[in-house]
């Protein structure tokens, strides 16, 4: 099947003027702001709950504070 399209039915997609781009916080480079990671460096822009954040501390210095117990208890 042959088609052909009139030069004044074809447009070109140049993009969506209402598309954001962001930079990447590991490389700097612009990508748009619904990119999970980026292309050129490959690191992960989702954005990080800073609660999510807060209990992964909680978290190590609990474990930290189990271990040096631990050691301590077969220290002595």
């Amino acid at each position: 099947m042959d088609v052909d399209f009139e030069d004044d039915e074809w447009i070109e997609d140049e993009g969506d003027e209402d598309d954001v781009y962001l930079s990447c916080p590991a490389c700097g480079e612009d990508v748009h702001e619904d990119t999970q990671q980026c292309p050129y460096c490959g690191d992960w822009i989702i954005p990080i709950d800073p609660r999510e954040r807060s209990r992964k501390w909680i978290w190590t210095i609990a474990a930290m504070f189990v271990i040096v117990g631990l050691l301590i208890f077969v220290v002595f």
